[in-house]
Parts: structure tokens; C-alpha cells; sequence
């Protein structure tokens, strides 16, 4: 997270970010005040929230409110602001808070079929499910026990937003969540998925990539908040700070059925 502050005419500019660093907020003053802009070279729609602290000055667009700024956009206009009183002094501030994603966005595919993120041909423990009492308490994520260095597969396809692999470093402690590998894949019904636990330098795939379902991803490891060797695996919608996790269903087997999986339960991929 990054802070940074501007003052001018009296006005204070403060940004808190999240994950962007192809993102930017920017004012230009106008013949009746000013207008601010955004531009997003990010592969996702960026949401933003913004608090306006005006005098003398009135807001096109309102206040308060979460504003989404289109993939690859320049010069996306936020809001206008136009002076109400040329005689009067004009005071301009605004605090905003963005990250990936549409956080408007209520509804998806909650029927979309993923497929098991791992080889064809094999299975592999689920040794901890949704709301797990290890480390999934009150979140909708799970964990598949498998070696170091095992090909992951995407669930589904998208657009690759984000990657880390630099680090080597495990603890069984939350203090290491810091230190996890992973790979953040965009889906076109606005959620996310994240492959997490990713060995050192295990991406194959970059950001902007394009991923088909089933294709090969990653390579799974033993990094980060850590009991053992394991594919950490999530859906969620990204809201401003938090994340909303949520269920999914696998097909199992042959790919004949979908199912939501079940912790403590092997699971084999046969398509």
C-alpha cells in the first residue's frame, strides 16, 4: 500500500492504493474549475473511491461514491468540478482508495464448472476446505496437498493480472503471508482466482497473458504462510480493501459431474 500527498489552492490530494502500478489519478484545471482524471493501463477495470472535500465548488458526478474506470483507458474522467462563485475563495480536496476490479459488481457465474488445477491423470488430498479451521476461517478458499514442484493447471480462463515469484521463505505463521509466490488470473464474469504457494521463479505464464482453461500455469511450492507443500487456491471478488471469497464447483472424475469439493476428501482429474 502506498500513501502520497499534494497540496494546492488550499487542497489536499491523498491516494491509498492496493495492487496498481499502472494506475493513475490526476486533476487539470479548467476555465470553470477543474476536472479530475484517471488512467488505467491495468488488464482489469480499477474501482476508486472517492471523498471530495469542496468549497465553492460543485461536483458533476457526486460524492462518496465508487467510480470504475475501464481496462487501457486514458483521460477517464472522474468528475467535473466547476466553480459556483468566482468571487468567492476556492477550496478543492479529495482522499481516494482504488484496486483491481469492478467492486460494483454484485452477480457471476455461480454455475461455471472449474476444472481440478492440477495434471490430468492424477489426485490429490483436499487437506483443507471452505471455512477450514487451519487457516480458512470465514473464507471460502482451498488447499490441495501436493509436492513441490507439481504443474498447476488454470481452473478457468482469463486474462493474467498479477504474478510474484521471488520468494523462498516459509513460516506456519501469518507473519509469512508476505512471502507467498502466486499468480492472479481476472475472469470475464469480474471475479478473480488466485494459485498461491508457487515455488521460486514457478510462473510460466506473465502478466497480460492470456489463459485458457486447462492450460499450464505455474508449478507449486512450499512458500509463504505455510504447514507444508500445498496449492493454495481462491475465487473471490475484489472489493476496495478486503476480498469477497466465494464457492465454486470442480468437475471430478471423468468431467462428468461438478461438485463443490470437501475437505479431507482425494480428488482425481480424469479429463
Amino acid at each position: 500500500m502506498r500513501n502520497s500527498s499534494l497540496f494546492l489552492l488550499f487542497s489536499l490530494f491523498s491516494v491509498i492504493t492496493f495492487s496498481q502500478e499502472n494506475f493513475r489519478l490526476y486533476y487539470e484545471e479548467t476555465k470553470t474549475g477543474y476536472v479530475i482524471l484517471a488512467d488505467n493501463d491495468e488488464v482489469t477495470p480499477v474501482s476508486v473511491e472517492m471523498n471530495l472535500r469542496l468549497e465553492n465548488l460543485s461536483s458533476s458526478n457526486g460524492n462518496d461514491k465508487v467510480f470504475v474506470v475501464p481496462k487501457k483507458t486514458k483521460g477517464h474522467i472522474i468528475t467535473v468540478l466547476e466553480i459556483v462563485n468566482a468571487r468567492k475563495r476556492i477550496k478543492l480536496g479529495f482522499e481516494s482508495t482504488y484496486n483491481f476490479g469492478d467492486h460494483n459488481r454484485l452477480k457471476y457465474d455461480d454455475d461455471f464448472k472449474y476444472y481440478l488445477p492440477f495434471p490430468k491423470g492424477e489426485d490429490y488430498w483436499l487437506s483443507q476446505g471452505y471455512n477450514g479451521a487451519v487457516s480458512h476461517q470465514n473464507e471460502n478458499s482451498l488447499d490441495f496437498k501436493m509436492p513441490i514442484g507439481t504443474k498447476v493447471y488454470a481452473a478457468r480462463g482469463g486474462v493474467v493480472v498479477d504474478v510474484e515469484q521471488s520468494y523462498t521463505k516459509r513460516c506456519t505463521t501469518s507473519e509469512c503471508a508476505k512471502y507467498n509466490n502466486y499468480i492472479l488470473v481476472y475472469h470475464e464474469d469480474g471475479t478473480f482466482a488466485e494459485y498461491t504457494h508457487l515455488k521460486q521463479n514457478g510462473a510460466k505464464v506473465k502478466v497480460g497473458a492470456n489463459v485458457k482453461i486447462g492450460q499450464l500455469i505455474g508449478l507449486s511450492g512450499d512458500v509463504g504462510w505455510a504447514t507444508g507443500p500445498h496449492l493454495h487456491f481462491t475465487v473471490f471478488f475484489q472489493r476496495l480493501k478486503k476480498r469477497e471469497t466465494l464457492k465454486t464447483k470442480f468437475l471430478i472424475g471423468k468431467g462428468e459431474e461438478a461438485v463443490e469439493l470437501i475437505e479431507k476428501k482425494k480428488y482425481m482429474r480424469g479429463y
